[in-house]
């Protein structure tokens, strides 16, 4: 699992994700995600266009940090997620707690509003 982080203009820091976010994957970089974001109080996307699976630990990675940023009042949005992995989102209603695009455009829309 890779993880490269990017800020972007206007205070938005960028995600890229890559390879699978199953249980192995999501211990190699949910330190290095959280700590990317958390601190910071950036608004951010996340690029998934690379991750190819995940599993319910990578979805809690991303619960959990949209929860702490929550409190602070700091958007995150997903985009890009390939079909088998937008269709898990669906299933487990991710987007209830923060917006998942389907574009980069649509993700800095979603973190701008």
């Amino acid at each position: 699992m890779d993880l490269e982080v990017t800020d972007l203009d206007g205070d938005v820091r960028k995600i890229v994700l890559s390879g699978r976010l199953d249980t192995q994957g999501a211990d190699e970089v949910e330190a290095r995600f959280t700590a990317s974001i958390v601190p910071a109080q950036k608004s951010t996307i996340v690029d998934l266009q690379d991750v190819d699976f995940i599993a319910s630990m990578g979805i809690r990675m991303f619960i959990a940090v949209a929860r702490s940023l929550a409190t602070e009042q700091v958007p995150i949005a997903l985009f890009g997620a390939q079909e088998l992995v937008a269709e898990v989102f669906d299933n487990v209603s991710l987007n209830d707690l923060m917006p998942v695009c389907t574009s980069e455009s649509e993700a800095l829309a979603a973190v701008a509003a």
